[in-house]
């Protein structure tokens, strides 16, 4: 008796566990288009942990002007990887402020951990190969943070 009542509060728990942590994941992660330094990008939000730790996993690639912003609750020293990427993009990293302090290129599948110099990281954009570079995007741009914001309050955040 005692085992089978400790059975159903336990389905009970896993099956409230896995519907809440549904209803996060279920929010859609709509594009916005946001302005770095002087360029505009169609990006899309990663802010919960399941959007975090799938990133561009599983994707065919990304188009040009398109990417992924990584938002987190308290400043660090980011640290990013490729499993299961099979294109290479451009990340870069940006203080609370929204300024853009690095900029490195990330290749396929590579397992090794890129991890910025500062220890006071906000934001990861996640870009095309090259895309800071062709657009003349250097440490130093903004992020316009007005619309991040603006994102952020739409996803109830």
């Amino acid at each position: 008796m005692k085992r089978s009542l400790l059975l159903s509060i336990l389905t009970a728990f896993c099956i409230a566990a896995t519907s809440c942590s549904e209803s996060e994941d279920s929010q859609p992660t709509m594009p916005e288009t946001l302005q770095v330094g002087d360029k505009t990008i169609t990006i899309e939000f990663a802010i919960s942990r399941s959007e975090q730790t799938k990133g561009l996993m599983f994707r065919d690639g990304i188009d040009d002007d398109h990417g992924m912003l990584f938002i987190y609750k308290e400043p660090q020293r980011m640290s990013y990887w490729m499993k299961n990427v099979d294109f290479p993009i451009d990340i870069g990293f940006f203080t609370a402020d929204g300024v853009l302090r690095e900029i490195y290129p990330l290749y396929p599948q590579d397992t090794l951990s890129r991890k910025s110099i500062r220890d006071d990281m906000l934001y990861a954009l996640e870009t095309r190969f090259n895309w800071y570079s062709d657009n003349e995007i250097r440490p130093g741009a903004k992020l316009d943070l007005e619309t991040v914001s603006q994102a952020l309050a739409a996803r109830g955040h």
